[in-house]
């Protein structure tokens, strides 16, 4: 083939306007110049027609009449991609047992129940539609940074997809082995230490498979850390390693921000064992790009985080919880918005539907509340003074919005009474699907969140309200709101044949949502199931952006395949959970 290079193009034109301008030439040089411009010019034809032939977003650069080769471009649209290529069997066993070699045969299972709970969960709102195929063939237990490292030199070496995981209660098919069965689940559940604690700094290093609940006992039982706190607190089960991957938050992120405010730094092992620390300890730093928020939320699509540091907050000496119950959600929604408007900062603020307080109630064998939408105040301060004199201006906000019923704990013990009705919301409305549904046996959930301006979110929450009643969701969904920040998680339950029903009304408050200038997301992460969704909150170059990262530091495409964004221009997996597979309760009992 004959090729010509853009340097000995631009000579040869020069060449050209020195002789057109009257240079004198020999005419064997003209003879050579002008065979060279046309075999240049039909080298420049061919490789200029190929990239014409290319679609707009792939080669052209608007108004200047120029091409891009995709390999050099700043982005990588999904159409100049291949399809990713993996391990066949044969490599895969190969592969597998030089793993084994490192972490020990007693770091390795194969039982069918784990290998499922590290795959899907009844909770999850998206299922593998392949179960059969789409799961992993081992789950590997690490102990250290070093043989997470030495793992994925050979994962990288023979192309083994990892998906690796820590508490396993990810709610958008983020753990689904998409390119089973020769795929390896990398669980963190022994990689569970707590590695440094300084107090004085208000920082803590921890392993990924640290639970948040766990990290909240152990500052409390340490007499330097009993007056600490950390501050993301999304569901109980939750784990740091999956917490940082989603970049969750949970009730206290009004206060304390989500997990992108609470990180310092990370130690990475990226795809092809590569060992990173994002930076320092300090807790500013101008030192470069920063990596720390980076692979915040990036779902272990783009390296796997081995240790992190993380800010911890003084905790209030007094903290009581205020209830206030309303007639209507966009009477709560109302008066949250008033309470930010004002100044005011709770702790927390959380707001629920009159529905998920009649689950809570079905689920509690404890006093009874009152079946209204409701907003649950977390109030703090150095003083009780303090609080008292906070609890007393929410609940004059709440009465001119219309409050039915206001009250307050006194102690810690009334905290956890009060606080209950949030802290259970999942299992509640799970529950209530035995009383509910048609099929008390099919209960399927399907919990899904949003997140707007707040200014808007009184609009949103009524808008999305009213469509699902419309859908025919009457009293099968509940609401939770980490109103503070504009993010509302809704929770339908339903039997498996209405999974169409649901996947429409899904769609139409995520479009609400977005019209609204929200997002698709407000914590839960993107998964496989809110992949679709990111065309319509962002654009295509913006995907492709990510896509370029992506492709960097994992060119064989092995970390968490699937997820986030397409990256294979062949995937169906949309279409394939648009067919609805569902799970038997019995399929994940062991996960109870």
């Amino acid at each position: 083939m004959f090729t010509i290079g853009k340097k000995r193009l631009t000579s040869l034109a020069k060449t050209s306007l020195r002789y057109n301008s009257g240079s004198t030439l020999k005419p064997k040089t003209n003879v050579f110049n002008y065979a060279a411009l046309g075999l240049g010019s039909l080298g420049a034809g061919y490789f200029a027609g190929k990239y014409f032939s290319k679609s707009n977003d792939e080669s052209t650069v608007k108004h200047t009449g120029l091409t891009l080769d995709t390999t050099d471009a700043s982005t990588a649209p999904l159409s100049s991609l291949d399809s990713p290529i993996y391990a066949n069997e044969e490599q895969f066993k190969e592969g597998l047992s030089k793993i084994i070699e490192i972490v020990g045969k007693e770091h390795v299972s194969f039982d069918p129940d784990v290998l499922s709970a590290h795959n899907d969960s009844f909770y999850s709102t998206h299922h593998p539609p392949q179960p059969d195929k789409q799961k992993p063939n081992a789950v590997i237990t690490p102990t250290s940074t070093e043989q997470v490292s030495q793992i994925m030199k050979i994962a990288h070496h023979y192309r083994l997809p990892v998906v690796a995981s820590s508490g396993l209660t990810s709610l958008e098919g983020q753990n689904i082995h998409t390119r089973g069965p020769f795929s390896i689940s990398l669980s963190f559940s022994e990689m569970n230490q707590i590695l440094a604690f300084h107090p004085d700094d208000l920082d803590i290093v921890v392993q990924p498979g640290v639970g948040w609940v766990d990290l909240a006992d152990y500052l409390s039982d340490d007499p330097k850390g009993k007056d600490l706190l950390f501050g993301p607190d999304p569901g109980i089960g939750a784990n740091i390693g999956g917490m940082v991957g989603t970049s969750a938050s949970g009730t206290n992120a009004f206060r304390y921000g989500t997990m992108k405010e609470n990180v310092v730094n990370l130690t990475v092992v990226l795809a092809d064992g590569t060992i990173i620390k994002t930076r320092q300890r300090p807790r500013k730093s101008s030192a470069g790009y920063d990596l720390t928020r980076f692979f915040i939320g990036t779902e272990g699509t783009a390296g796997i985080i081995t240790e992190i540091t993380l800010k911890l907050h003084v905790r209030p000496k007094v903290e009581l919880i205020t209830s206030a119950a309303f007639p209507t959600i966009k009477d709560a929604a109302a008066a949250a918005q008033t309470i930010i408007g004002r100044g005011i900062q709770p702790n927390a603020m959380e707001l629920l539907n009159d529905t998920m307080m009649s689950f809570v109630n079905e689920s509690s064998d404890g006093e009874q509340k009152l079946v209204k939408p409701t907003l649950l105040f977390k109030l703090g301060g150095p003083t009780t003074k303090a609080v008292d004199e906070q609890s007393r201006v929410v609940a004059e906000i709440a009465k001119e919005n219309h409050a039915i019923k206001v009250e307050r704990s006194e102690n810690a013990e009334q905290n956890a009474e009060l606080w209950a009705a949030r802290r259970n919301g999942l299992w509640s409305t799970f529950q209530a699907g035995a009383s509910r549904l048609d099929n008390p046996d099919d209960t399927q959930i399907w919990t899904t969140d949003v997140a707007v301006p707040v200014s808007n979110l009184s609009e949103a929450i009524s808008r999305i309200n009213d469509d699902l009643i419309e859908a025919g969701f009457d009293g099968k969904f509940s609401v939770l709101g980490h109103i503070g920040d504009g993010n509302c998680h809704f929770l339908i339950i339903y039997n498996s044949p209405d999974y169409s029903k649901v996947h429409e009304a899904v769609d139409r408050m995520v479009s609400r949502a977005l019209q609204l200038e929200g997002t698709c997301t407000g914590e839960h992460g993107v998964g496989v199931g809110k992949r679709k969704y990111l065309s319509q909150e962002l654009s295509e170059s913006t995907i492709d952006t990510m896509r370029k990262l992506k492709l960097a530091l994992d060119p064989r495409r092995i970390l968490n395949p699937d997820k986030v964004f397409k990256i294979d221009p062949n995937d169906d997996l949309d279409e394939q959970l648009n067919a609805g597979h569902v799970i038997e309760k019995h399929e994940c009992m062991h996960n109870h």
